[in-house]
Order: structure tokens, then C-alpha cells, then sequence
């Protein structure tokens, strides 16, 4: 510490001798930072965007609330009414799950549209994780957890299994994934993106853990509450604790997050609130504070904040387990839930017009949620499109001057009024046509490797001439999508049925807009649920005697030269989402990535055109179908790569199954030794080290001249 005393004494004694130390101290940090390649231009700040979104069940909807005017800006309608909707916020997506119909959706912050959508099991065994840019969809029941891609929500890489049916599952503030089986077993899982699937980091059994127990994460490790086998365990936070406590069969729900240190758990059908509390577990009983059935409870500013069930207010505990503070008080609604967003925490109601707001400081106010007079906003929307230009003048038509420059009365006689028969049309809306009423899908046909549907609707007018339809359905099958685009008022989709159980229980989501020649409409929604294929048809009725002469024998053949038909033509299509990607080639920093192929048979010999698309920025080339190599350019983030067939006769397309990859700009993301591989040398480093050589030679121009004047 002797170094920090020679600042202190320099620094303190002003003049230009404490001057000139600073800047070479300065001088000598930058060259620091510039020779570690960790200079300012290269730090990442991750700025709030000070808006909070809020989930109404009872309307299917989410909505975006300022804080500081206490009002909603935006309302988006994301599913029907009567949902029970979950919502996330990372990196300028929004991610909902509708628990009532399995639903999961991603929204795009920037446009406000949907970018993915995925199936998962309605009811409480699915559950969305969100942490450090990635996506994990959980799915307790069958014990598995996939990794999605956050723009489309496709699976990326394989799935991880648990064997056995998952009790529950978290990610910590590291992005570790943590999961706890229903026998006990407590693993932490890390997620390789250039494998692709999940490393398991640690593997323990857990005594008295089982079924109901839950797990609450934190910035590292987390908390395991296994009130029915009365345990208690805090794992992976550098400082583990086991407890032991009384027993319950009760239902536990616990904090989505919190400090090691404080963590809270509510029993509901017991009146009581767990806290573990520096390793001590704490039974508060919240039934003698007015609060008979509390709900998931949630840490804020080193207290507990306990939504009450059908008693319309939020208690307030301190880590004591004694009351710490005046409760929050709610009406009307759907009951309580705590949201966590910018150092705030809101209480909303669903279905109620207002909530309350927490602010950083301990002080209540309330905020409006709903609004009726603000516009709800579909997401399914297509973006308006860009106005086209003016036509250049006529070259050839004579200019008229005007007769009347100035502002007085014109000379010109009035124009007389326009007949509906010569009136011009009014021009499109911006939003295009109208959605299609009357959307149906049926089952066409199936086989073991495919499920056809077709797809009706009700032909749209429109004041500009409607040119085409385009028709998409999604679902859990093979490649997430398909889609196509016909001129008339029905299409099959062909849907693959290998790689998953799509074609005996899934469920398929279409959508139909009509297109102009300048926009792209309104979608019409319809969804259509798979069921097993028939039974095996009954064998036919007994035959029965009859006295009906035998036919006569047949004709002998007839020798002809006739020559045979032709071999029926291949068919139109190659089969969805078969693998035809083997693997992409290039370093994660490479903006461009080479596209391995060995495309099966009925790709290779496909009569129409192919391409090699980045599904997530809608780039393609172009490719021979039966090509081996391409190369396809990626931005920076996951990139969807797909090979798609287009029909010859136009009447559709389909996609391979999807290969991600992921680009990343800055490889180095803010590693103090880490020097970018592509970087030649001196590249960002040289206006840092130029600033510090300058603040060198400023801090040696100020000593000599302390110098010069000492010997005055």
C-alpha cells in the first residue's frame, strides 16, 4: 500500500506536481488498457430501457408501462382471453408462455412483431428459462430440456434428458442450468454451443429431496427446498449449507430468484412463508398477519414482498420473519404477482385497470395498466410496406404555366364534380388487404413419413387487385415450418412426420394472407390438432352364396406394339425437413460460413430450384440440388441456415432441417488478455496508445516546469 500513500501525499499537495502525476498516472493506465486490448471503446454497457411489460390474463394480452408517467405505451395481443400468460425480457426480445394452451411466444422489441412461436405441453409442466442470450424450454413431465434459438424458437442441437420426470429446473445469474429429478438427483448443467448440447458439471443425490421440492437460483449456484422430505441444501455458491426441517406434502412455491443469503418459499395451504436465512431456515406464520393463502413470494431491497391470495394487498417481511412494513394495498383483478424489471418492483393484477409500483426506495405509487382507448396491436401483422416513389414526369407533355401565381381568385373555372364512374379508387390502406374469414384445414392423406393437410379460406377483396395468397403452418415437427404460395383459395401443406411425434399429437398452427402487389395483408388464424392415425380397418363382411354364374373366361391377350407410358415424373417436392446440412465450417468470428451438404436422394434428383438460405436474416444462394458445398453470409447472433426446394411448376416449397450457427463480433466480449484472432496488429489499440504516450509527455512538460521554477 506504500504506492497508494505516494498518491495520496502528490495528489493532496496540489500545485503542478500533483498535476503532472495524475496525467502520467492516467497516461500509464490507458497504455494499460490499450496494450491488454480492454480499452473504453471496447467496454460493454448494458443500458436499460426503462419500460416494463405486464401480462393480462383475462384479455390475452401484454402490456408495456412507463414507470416514470405511470402509464401504458403499448398493447400487444398475443393470445385469446382466459390465459395464463408468463412472461421474460432479454436482450430486446420478449418471450410469453401461455400455460393454458402450451403456447411460446418471442416478439421482437424492435419491430413489436412475432419472430418464432413453439408448442410446448400446456399445464404447469412447461417452463421457460431465459439467461445470457439463450433460451431453455422445459419440459418436466418427460424429463427433457431443449436449447431454442431466440429469434425463431427452433431447436438448436440435441435435447438433454433426465431419464425421469423433473421435480424442477432454474438458471443462475452464469447461465448454469440446474435441474433436480423426482429421485433426488441435483445436477448443473453448462451448454456448449460449438457442440451443441449440454457438459453436466456436477451430479449429486440429494436425501429427502423428491417430487415437490424447488429450486431458486442465484448470481451463482442455487437453493434446493424439499419441504416434503423436510431438506433444505444450498449448492454451487461457494458456500454450500444442508439443513434439516419440518416436513410437508403441501404444494411449495418459491422466489423466481434471490440472495443466497435470503430465500423465501410459501406454503400456500399451510399459511406459512419459509425463509433461509444465512444458512438458518426460518416458519413464518402469515396466517396471524392477514394473509391465510400467500402466494410466490419475491426479495426486494432485503425484504420479503408475500402477495396474499384473495385478500387484495402484498405483506411485507423483514429477514427476521416479523413484518416489514405497511402492506401494499391492490383492488379489483385477478390476484397479485410481483414483477422485477430496472430496479423496480411492480405488483400487478391481472385484469385490473391499475397496479402498484415499488420504487428502489421503499415508497408506493400507483400505475395505470389499462387503458381502453389505446390501440391494441397484433404482432402477426405484416410491416407496413415502404411508399413507392412518384412516376418521373412525362418528357413529352407540355408544361402549363400556372395561371395564377399570386394569391388572389384563379381564372380557371371551378372543376366540376367528379361521377362515381370516372371517380379515382382510394388508395390501400397501409396495412394491405384484409385477413381471409373462413380459414379451415382437413387431413388430405399420410403415410409414415409425411402428413398432408389442406388449407381453405374465403377469397378477399380488396381495392387493389390480390395477386396471391401466402399459406404457413407451424408446429412441433421436423424444421418448424412450412409455407407456400398459391393464386387460389386452397393449398396442401406437407408436414413430416419423422424425428418427432407431430403426426400422432401435435398440433398445427396456419396462417393465410393475402398479397397485392405493393403489401402483404392481415393473417387469418386457424389451427388443426393431429390425432393418431385410424385404427386398422374391420375385415370385410363374411361373403355370401350366391348363384350367379362364374364370369366368362378372359380374353387371350392381345399382342400389340403399343409402347409404354413414361415413368411418372419425380415428385414436386423433396420431403421437409430432411437432413441435408451435415455441418458449417468457420470460425465463430467469420462472417461467412461454408455449407457442407449430402442431400439425400429425393433432394438430389429434385426438378426445381434450390437454395441455401439464412433463415434468420433472409439471405440465399443459389445451389444445384444436388450440390456438396456452398458458402451462405451470417450477422452477428445465431443464424438459422436451411436448404429450401421450390416446386417446379411454383406450386410450393419446403425447407431442410435447420443448422444454426452463431457469429460473434467481438470474440474477445470484454476479456481483459484476450487479443481478437482476426484483429491485425495495433488495430483499436493505437488511438489508446497515442492517448497515453500524450498524456505521458503532457505530465513530463509539467514537471519541468515545477523544476524550472524551484530553481528560480
Amino acid at each position: 500500500m506504500v504506492w497508494w500513500h505516494r498518491i495520496r501525499r502528490i495528489v493532496s499537495g496540489g500545485g503542478r506536481e500533483s498535476a503532472s502525476f495524475v496525467a502520467a498516472l492516467l497516461g500509464v493506465l490507458v497504455l494499460a488498457g490499450a496494450a491488454l486490448g480492454q480499452g473504453i471503446s471496447r467496454t460493454s454497457v448494458a443500458v436499460s430501457d426503462g419500460l416494463t411489460w405486464l401480462g393480462d390474463d383475462q384479455r390475452g394480452e401484454v402490456v408495456q408501462v412507463n414507470p416514470v408517467s405511470g402509464k401504458p405505451q403499448t398493447r400487444l395481443q398475443v393470445s385469446g382471453p382466459d390465459s395464463q400468460l408468463e412472461i421474460a425480457q432479454e436482450d430486446g426480445r420478449l418471450i410469453i408462455l401461455n400455460r393454458r394452451t402450451g403456447e411460446i411466444t418471442v416478439i421482437d422489441l424492435a419491430t413489436l412483431l412475432a419472430s418464432g412461436r413453439r408448442q410446448a405441453p400446456p399445464g404447469a409442466s412447461s417452463k421457460v428459462l431465459v439467461a445470457n442470450g439463450m433460451v431453455f424450454v422445459v419440459d418436466r413431465a418427460s424429463g427433457k430440456v431443449h436449447t431454442a434459438d431466440p429469434l425463431t424458437l427452433a431447436d438448436v442441437g440435441q435435447p438433454w434428458e433426465a431419464g425421469q420426470p423433473l421435480a424442477d429446473a432454474v438458471v443462475d445469474e452464469r447461465g448454469v442450468l440446474w435441474v433436480v429429478d423426482h429421485g433426488g438427483t441435483l445436477r448443473s448443467l453448462d451448454w456448449s454451443e460449438d457442440e451443441e448440447r449440454f457438459d453436466e458439471r456436477s451430479n449429486r443425490q440429494i436425501s429427502g429431496a423428491g417430487p415437490r421440492t424447488v429450486l431458486v437460483p442465484h448470481d451463482q449456484g442455487v437453493t434446493l427446498i424439499g419441504l416434503d422430505g423436510g431438506v433444505v441444501v444450498r449448492d454451487g455458491t461457494g458456500e454450500d449449507v444442508s439443513r434439516s426441517t419440518e416436513r410437508t406434502d403441501a404444494e411449495v412455491v418459491a422466489a423466481l430468484t434471490s440472495p443466497a443469503d435470503l430465500v423465501p418459499a410459501s406454503v400456500s395451504d399451510s399459511s406459512v412463508v419459509v425463509l433461509v436465512v444465512d444458512g438458518q431456515v426460518l416458519r413464518v406464520d402469515v396466517g396471524a398477519m392477514g394473509c391465510p393463502k400467500p402466494g410466490r413470494p419475491a426479495v426486494f431491497r432485503d425484504k420479503v414482498y408475500v402477495p396474499c391470495k384473495g385478500s387484495g394487498k402484498v405483506i411485507i417481511l423483514d429477514r427476521s420473519g416479523n413484518r416489514g412494513g405497511d402492506d401494499v394495498r391492490t383492488s379489483g383483478g385477478a390476484d397479485p404477482e410481483l414483477v422485477f424489471d430496472d430496479g423496480r418492483l411492480f405488483v400487478n393484477v391481472p385484469g385490473s385497470s391499475t397496479g402498484v409500483l415499488v420504487d428502489s426506495d421503499g415508497d408506493t405509487r400507483s400505475l395505470t395498466i389499462r387503458s381502453p382507448e389505446l390501440p391494441v396491436k397484433d404482432p402477426d401483422r405484416s410491416p407496413p410496406p415502404s411508399v413507392p416513389p412518384p412516376p418521373p414526369p412525362n418528357p413529352n407533355e407540355p408544361v402549363k404555366p400556372p395561371r395564377n401565381p399570386g394569391n388572389g381568385p384563379s381564372d380557371d373555372p371551378p372543376a366540376p364534380p367528379s361521377s362515381s364512374s370516372s371517380a379515382q379508387p382510394p388508395p390501400s390502406s397501409s396495412g394491405g388487404p384484409a385477413a381471409p374469414a373462413g380459414v379451415t384445414v382437413r387431413e388430405k392423406s399420410r403415410n409414415a413419413s409425411a402428413l398432408v393437410v389442406t388449407v381453405s379460406w374465403n377469397a378477399v377483396t380488396s381495392v387493389d387487385p390480390v395477386v396471391g395468397y401466402t399459406v404457413a403452418g407451424s408446429g412441433s415437427f421436423s424444421g418448424g415450418s412450412v409455407s407456400t404460395q398459391v393464386t387460389g383459395t386452397s393449398a396442401d401443406l406437407s408436414l413430416p412426420c419423422t424425428g418427432s411425434t407431430f403426426c400422432t399429437n401435435g398440433r398445427l398452427d396456419v396462417t393465410v394472407r393475402a398479397s397485392t402487389a405493393a403489401a402483404a395483408g392481415a393473417a387469418g388464424m386457424a389451427s388443426f390438432t393431429v390425432t393418431p392415425p385410424n385404427n386398422p380397418p374391420p375385415p370385410p363382411p363374411p361373403t355370401t352364396t350366391t348363384t350367379t354364374p362364374p364370369p366368362p373366361p378372359p380374353p387371350p391377350p392381345v399382342t400389340t406394339t403399343t409402347t409404354p407410358p413414361p415413368p411418372p415424373p419425380p415428385p414436386s417436392l423433396p420431403s421437409a425437413g430432411a437432413v441435408v446440412i451435415t455441418s458449417l465450417t468457420g470460425g465463430r468470428s467469420v462472417p461467412t460460413r461454408r455449407v457442407n451438404m449430402a442431400p439425400p436422394a429425393d433432394w438430389a434428383n429434385h426438378n426445381g430450384r434450390c437454395e441455401v438460405v439464412n433463415r434468420t436474416q433472409g439471405y440465399q444462394v443459389g445451389i444445384p440440388c444436388n450440390a456438396t458445398t456452398a458458402s451462405i453470409d451470417l450477422e452477428e447472433g445465431s443464424n438459422a441456415i436451411v436448404v429450401r426446394a421450390y416446386a417446379a411448376n411454383g406450386g410450393g416449397q419446403v425447407d431442410s432441417a435447420v443448422k444454426n450457427a452463431i457469429y460473434i463480433l467481438d470474440e474477445c466480449a470484454g476479456k481483459p488478455t484476450c487479443v481478437p484472432r482476426m484483429a491485425p496488429a495495433g488495430v483499436e489499440t493505437a488511438p489508446m496508445g497515442a492517448g497515453g504516450l500524450g498524456l505521458l509527455v503532457s505530465a513530463f512538460l509539467l514537471r519541468i516546469g515545477v523544476r524550472r521554477e524551484e530553481d528560480k
